[in-house]
């Protein structure tokens, strides 16, 4: 539960806290103050909820996936990535082997699991443990659970047939053909016969025989055929097939050599277990060798297909759904079983059984094992693509770690200036929503990744990636795992070779050192975000038809911009849901105002296919009829107990077993609450405490009962996307992180669904906080203006009682900034001859590096510095003399980030809008001397050198990329001082 009262993330004695607390006092005043003292500034002295959002504890800062590529790594190259993380302020490292190279050829590294690799990583476990970095293992050679000790009796499976179609009232007696073998693995499941009516496809269910014991070992078999059209099926099973079933190495695959295998059996507990033995059992007791531990297991995210089968598969379906299998075999098939309804149940009932199989044996059982071994679990457990049915939601529910992952594809030359697109952010609302119902304080996301043509290594700068990290943030992520770091000798040079995706966070990249800043947005985002609970009024229920995905986060048209929700299975109905004070209520104090029947993924088309595609599942839109007798029961006690429910009665109980006998029952359950409601004319019915609605939206509902929006703006019917929020409620603060997600400064007012409490306006970027002097209230709600800078955000906290106010709106919360004096002609700029630049240089104007006649700027990547000597003019001190006036440095734009010094005096780092800084304290009269350091990216150099040949090469890295993600001819980008640069008071 949140406190104001946070501990502080330091030791507080002695002269070590005091020195910390300088030193933070020192960063929180050299960030640019928005203004006058009367905006009552916080003093980070005595507010330790401050104090925690300025320097975050470990538990909200980002971790990163740590690559050990062709595990080519040495201990100099651990030692320096372990120790630049901690500098930078990330916390974790998620160490993951595997091949997947940017190169076309692969590179040497120690054998996996050898004895040099052994020592490398007892080496990295106890530098982690020194340093108290997190450090978490992905247990394969590749993403998933693969590799060479994987059997094929271990490895995935499916279902596969052959048939022969005989006429009755004669003896049969022939081969039957064998199904698909895939590399030569089959083993038989049964062998059956069934009558066949006129259709062809419709199968006698009564008739169906297990000829099992009449098959002999070469495939032939006698059979006495009874009168009719009879089929016999030979059922049996093989392995997937899918390319990503079984990893080879690179450049065929994604693994090195010797990391080669199959993916396990997701639907098998005895396959994990051997994979477990052999990997897992293998990296815990060379931890422990070192004196040291790992803190959690990993699974990457599942891109390996789907799977039909497993060795008990009988079994299993048994034991979840209660009935026979063998019985239905033929629908598999293709077969129809008496009727299309009866054979839709039953594939159902099939699909339930395999998300069931991968909840409980793979996911649930992986969290046993790790439990068992003192460690944490987590997993990406619910794709990102071409999955089996599966309940993402219940694979969750047993992790310590939720994880989803949101790409950055796209991005250059996108509308708005960066890619809006739900496809590359399409699991986080879903992980969001795990998190939230099953009582977990952290969702995670893997950030940033990218792979794609002409843009994918080094082509992306903070400035750029911060768009995306505020809309994962509004989407309910709260914890950032950085893709990726790839593990490089310091031997190789720079940028050193890389991990087959980006983005890249390792000490080679250009802007390593000036990185912190960037890093600490992200932290105090995530700390703050990890407060309380989510806050929401609406729960969906997806229903049980599987597969069971939520969608991303979209303006849902029933409900309408300024409300959020979460989704739940029906495990989470079934055993978490209670009602309190009216409230559909979780054990861990999530509570929302309505249940939502929405019985499938999204109602909305396009949803649904973008789910589906991405997927490779059919994802209908329309609502599942059915529900099972055990939910309507669990619906009945809520609305009894005072819950609102809203949606359409069910028509029947969906499963098969006891079909005839669970229909009647749910059917008789519905007219109980539903009674005389049509969803026309008759939409409200109270029922117990609570009431069942049907024919209303959820926004109608919510109006109706008196319930504002949590979140509007100004524009927001119009346009509801160019401002986004998130809201989480604490037992002493209700706070909303709001972002723009337009590349346009923006002056609006805000409306926040609080009662009588000061906002309070908190910069992540800056880390200061104020009280806003400039709100109104009115009816329940705190209307706010506030400005923001192009992809800007802030946190709007509410913490503290109104005793007295005045509701006066006249946009004064921010200070008036005036242009005062453009800092015009030439500049003096100097590079690195080191990278191809010039020791000394004149710019006459501020324009890209790329548009440079002289090859050694064109095509410089790296740090240049510009200085220039100037006076301030009279205008600019006569409007400074004002009390309380700051001198601003404004400087226009910069690619890709700008360290700034003035008069000798170090004013820090800017990496995104606005690029201000507060130079009031170290500006003079005459003779200012300013030098200003920009660094910009990787990508010019590399793909200049790419046109050289190899000798004549700056940069050391790939000698060409694969899939041209790089290429002599991608294009290059803006670079440098862009401008235009003025000083400015406010």
């Amino acid at each position: 539960m949140f406190n104001l009262h946070y501990p502080l993330t330091f030791e507080c004695n002695g002269i070590k806290a005091i020195k910390i607390l300088f030193i933070t006092l020192a960063l929180f005043g050299a960030n640019v103050s928005f203004g006058q003292t009367r905006r009552n500034d916080h003093s980070l002295a005595t507010d330790k909820f401050l104090q925690s959002f300025v320097a975050p504890p470990d538990s909200a800062k980002s971790r990163v996936y740590w690559f050990w590529i062709y595990n080519r790594v040495t201990k100099e190259g651990i030692a320096r990535d372990l120790k630049e993380f901690k500098a930078k302020g990330i916390s974790g490292v998620n160490l993951i082997c595997n091949g997947g190279y940017a190169g076309k050829e692969p590179l040497l590294g120690v054998d996996f699991l050898g004895e040099e690799w052994r020592a490398l990583f007892r080496y990295a476990v106890k530098e982690a443990n020194r340093l108290h970095i997190e450090l978490g293992f992905n247990l394969a050679g590749g993403w998933t659970f693969m590799g060479p000790s994987v059997t094929k009796d271990d490895a995935m499976k499916k279902v596969v047939w052959a048939e022969v179609k005989v006429d009755g009232g004669s003896k049969f007696i022939g081969k039957l053909p064998l199904p698909e073998q895939v590399q030569g693995y089959y083993h038989d499941i049964m062998v059956q016969a069934f009558r066949v009516l006129d259709d062809g496809k419709t199968f006698d269910q009564a008739s169906v025989t297990d000829i099992t014991n009449k098959l002999l070992p070469d495939g032939s078999i006698e059979w006495n055929v009874p009168a009719g059209k009879w089929v016999i099926l030979r059922s049996g099973y093989t392995l997937t097939g899918h390319p990503w079933s079984k990893w080879k190495a690179y450049p065929e695959g994604d693994t090195f050599k010797g990391g080669e295998g199959y993916e396990i059996d997701y639907l098998s507990k005895r396959a994990l277990d051997n994979y477990f033995n052999y990997l897992g059992k293998t990296v815990i007791a060379e931890a422990k060798k070192a004196g040291g531990h790992i803190d959690y297991l990993w699974s990457d995210s599942w891109e390996c297909g789907k799977l039909t089968w497993t060795q008990d598969f009988l079994t299993q379906f048994k034991k979840f759904r209660g009935y026979d299998l063998k019985p239905f075999m033929p629908v598999l098939a293709g077969y129809v079983a008496d009727s299309p309804e009866i054979s839709e149940r039953f594939k159902e009932d099939f699909d339930r059984t395999i998300q069931d199989c991968i909840a409980e044996n793979c996911y649930g059982h992986f969290a046993e094992l790790c439990h068992k071994n003192g460690m944490k679990v987590g997993s990406e457990a619910g794709g990102p693509n071409d999955i089996p049915p599966i309940d993402v939601l219940k694979n969750f529910s047993t992790q310590d770690i939720v994880a989803g992952e949101f790409w950055v594809n796209g991005h250059r030359n996108a509308p708005g200036g960066y890619n809006q697109n739900r496809m590359s952010r399409l699991n986080l609302k879903q992980t969001a929503s795990a998190a939230h119902v099953y009582g977990k304080k952290q969702a995670e996301a893997e950030a940033f990744t990218e792979q794609e043509h002409n843009a994918t290594h080094w082509t992306l700068g903070p400035s750029d990636l911060k768009p995306y990290a505020n809309d994962a943030f509004c989407e309910g992520i709260n914890r950032l795992m950085l893709h990726s770091a790839t593990s490089q000798p310091p031997s190789d040079g720079k940028p050193g070779y890389e991990y087959c995706a980006g983005t890249h966070f390792t000490p080679n990249v250009t802007w390593w050192e000036e990185s912190k800043p960037f890093f600490n947005y992200l932290n105090r985002c995530q700390f703050m975000l990890q407060q309380g609970r989510f806050a929401a009024d609406v729960c969906y229920y997806l229903g049980e038809r599987p597969p069971l995905l939520a969608p991303p986060k979209y303006n849902i048209p029933t409900l309408g911009p300024g409300f959020d929700c979460d989704y739940a299975n029906s495990d989470v109905l079934l055993n978490r849901m209670s009602v309190k004070n009216g409230l559909v209520t979780l054990p861990d104090g999530m509570n929302y105002k309505m249940l939502v029947l929405q019985n499938c993924v999204s109602p909305v088309p396009e949803i649904a296919k973008q789910v589906g595609s991405y997927q490779s599942l059919r994802i209908p839109e329309q609502a599942s009829k059915s529900m099972s007798l055990p939910v309507i029961e669990k619906i009945r006690k809520l609305v009894y107990d005072g819950a609102t429910i809203v949606g359409p009665p069910p028509e029947n109980a969906g499963e098969l077993k006891n079909y005839s006998e669970t229909d009647i029952k749910v059917k008789k359950i519905a007219a109980e609450l539903w009674g005389d409601l049509d969803g026309r004319t008759v939409t409200e019915r109270k029922v117990g405490k609570g009431r069942i609605i049907w024919g209303k939206t959820e926004r109608e509902v919510l109006t109706e009962d008196g319930v504002t929006p949590d979140f509007e703006f100004a524009g927001q019917p119009d346009k509801p996307n160019d401002f986004d929020y998130i809201h989480r409620s604490a037992k002493d603060a209700e706070i909303f992180f709001v972002i723009n997600r337009t590349n346009q400064k923006q002056s609006r007012e805000f409306t926040f669904r609080v009662k009588g409490k000061i906002p309070e306006i908190w910069d992540a970027v800056t880390g200061k906080a104020f009280d806003a002097t400039e709100y109104a209230l009115n009816n329940g709600v705190v209307t706010i203006p506030l400005e923001f800078d192009s992809f800007g955000s802030l946190f709007i906290v509410f913490r503290k009682a109104v005793t007295a106010h005045n509701n006066t709106l006249s946009h004064k919360n921010f200070p008036v900034i005036k242009q005062q004096q453009e800092l015009v002609g030439s500049w003096n700029v100097s590079f690195d001859p080191k990278w191809g630049g010039p020791a000394n240089g004149e710019f006459a104007e501020l324009k890209s590096w790329t548009d440079n006649t002289d090859e050694g700027i064109k095509y410089y990547s790296g740090t240049a510095t510009y200085r220039k000597t100037f006076d301030l003019s009279t205008i600019t001190k006569e409007n400074a003399i004002s009390i309380n006036k700051k001198i601003i440095l404004d400087l226009g734009d910069v690619k890709n980030v700008a360290k700034v010094k003035l008069n000798g005096k170090n004013l820090g780092v800017l990496w995104c809008t606005p690029w201000q800084v507060d130079i009031t304290g170290a500006v003079k009269d005459r003779g200012n001397i300013l030098e200003i350091e920009v660094t910009n990216l990787w990508a010019n150099r590399v793909v200049h050198d790419l046109s050289l040949p190899v000798d004549k090469r700056l940069t050391k890295t790939h000698e060409s990329f694969r899939f041209d993600m790089l290429n002599a001819k991608t294009p290059l980008l803006e670079s440098g001082l862009l401008g235009p640069v003025w000083v400015k008071t406010k």
